[in-house]
C-alpha cells in the first residue's frame, strides 16, 4: 500500500530533512493500515527536480484501536441523530 503526496519545494525540504512521515499524514497512514488490515505502508512524498521521499510504515495498533474507537463513537452519534430526525420526520 502508498499514500503519495506532492510537497511545494519548501515543505518537501523540510520532509526530506526530518526523516519522517509528517504528523499530519500519520492517522491518514494508520487509518488506511486498520481499513486494509496490511502491515505496512509506503508513505512518498515528491516534487518534480527534488529527491523523492519513501518512508515505510508500521502498524501502530495503540493508535489504530483510537482510531477504530473514535469511528465506532462517530457512527453510533450519527446513528441516534439520524433516528431522532427520522423519528421527527415521521
Amino acid at each position: 500500500m502508498t499514500e503519495i503526496k506532492t510537497k511545494l519545494p519548501k515543505f518537501q525540504v523540510g520532509v526530506i530533512l526530518a526523516g519522517e512521515v509528517p504528523k499530519e499524514h500519520v492517522h491518514q497512514c494508520q487509518g488506511g493500515l486498520w481499513a486494509s488490515e496490511r502491515e505496512w505502508i509506503d508513505f512518498i512524498s515528491y516534487w518534480p527536480g527534488m529527491p523523492l521521499f519513501v518512508k515505510r510504515m508500521y502498524r501502530d495498533e495503540v493508535m489504530i484501536r483510537q482510531i477504530a474507537e473514535r469511528v465506532k463513537t462517530f457512527y453510533e452519534i450519527l446513528d441516534e441523530r439520524m433516528n431522532r430526525v427520522l423519528g421527527i420526520a415521521a
